[in-house]
């Protein structure tokens, strides 16, 4: 037992570098991050005739809905006393973070189909507003982040960290140093995996929300924010409640497959359509 101990908890004054494994791992899903969006809008664009705008305006769906709107709005919410008394209660916390993202986004992907992409509403767009969408979260949320840890991980291994970096944070830059040397390497390699699970995810609400606007169907709509909802509701309390990252991979997973499963099937149905029609 004593064995077990010492090699579970090394000594923290032998621990004094960032794992070379931590750093390969950060490059790997940074790499996964920048590559997944990009190849996925070439081949969209080129093979498919998707067009290139709609790549864009699936970036304004995240970009204004999220880090303009709502992730300010929810500081200042953060600095309420009102707020602050609420999310102190775990399930409120996950499903008013979880429901508010569902609407923030799906309305700003309603507003993509409905009013700038309302002359090119076709199945390829759909995906190319998903991969708009999905592609500028991940780098927006992890792709920047890794950015800066890879950095600040070689700054910690060659001895500049200190001088160049710790002046500027403060308190903070031994938070993050201790942060990169004591992170298992493998949780650095899901930040990348889950991006994938989520861009799959986008896209297949990046169809339910087109098919709303198409068809003229609120129902759609309401079925795209409930479906986001659910997606990061139970990830969301599972994280709060300390539950193995693994498991809330898991079930991000599941649900990345049934977006797949849903935009192959969709896209099966316009093709059956097309042949009809011609």
């Amino acid at each position: 037992m004593e064995i077990v101990e010492n090699f579970s908890q090394p000594n923290k004054e032998e621990k004094k570098v960032v794992n070379p494994g931590s750093i390969f791992a950060m490059l790997v899903s940074a790499l996964i991050v920048f590559t997944l969006p990009t190849v996925l809008a070439v081949i969209f664009i080129r093979r498919y005739g998707a067009s290139l705008l709609a790549v864009g305006v699936g970036v304004l769906g995240f970009l204004v809905p999220q880090v303009m709107l709502r992730i300010p709005a929810l500081q200042w919410l953060g600095q309420q006393p009102f707020y602050q008394q609420w999310a102190a209660q775990p399930w409120f916390l996950a499903l008013f973070l979880s429901l508010t993202a569902g609407l923030f986004e799906e309305t700003g992907r309603w507003i993509g189909f409905r009013y700038l992409l309302k002359n090119r509403l076709q199945f390829k767009n759909a995906l190319a507003y998903g991969v708009g969408h999905g592609g500028f979260e991940a780098i927006f949320l992890v792709g920047l982040s890794y950015v800066n840890l890879i950095l600040f991980s070689v700054m910690i291994n060659n001895g500049t960290f200190d001088s160049v970096v710790a002046p500027q944070l403060g308190l903070a830059a031994e938070q993050i140093r201790t942060q990169l040397i004591s992170t298992s390497s493998y949780l650095y390699l899901v930040g990348g995996i889950e991006r994938v699970f989520a861009i799959a995810v986008q896209l297949g609400l990046s169809v339910v929300v087109f098919y709303a606007v198409k068809n003229r169907q609120a129902r759609y709509y309401w079925l795209a924010v409930l479906l986001h909802t659910l997606v990061n509701l139970p990830a969301v309390l599972l994280a709060s409640a300390g539950v193995a990252l693994l498991w809330i991979e898991l079930w991000v997973a599941v649900c990345a497959g049934v977006a797949v499963w849903f935009v192959i099937r969709s896209q099966r149905q316009e093709q059956q359509q097309a042949v009809s029609a011609g």
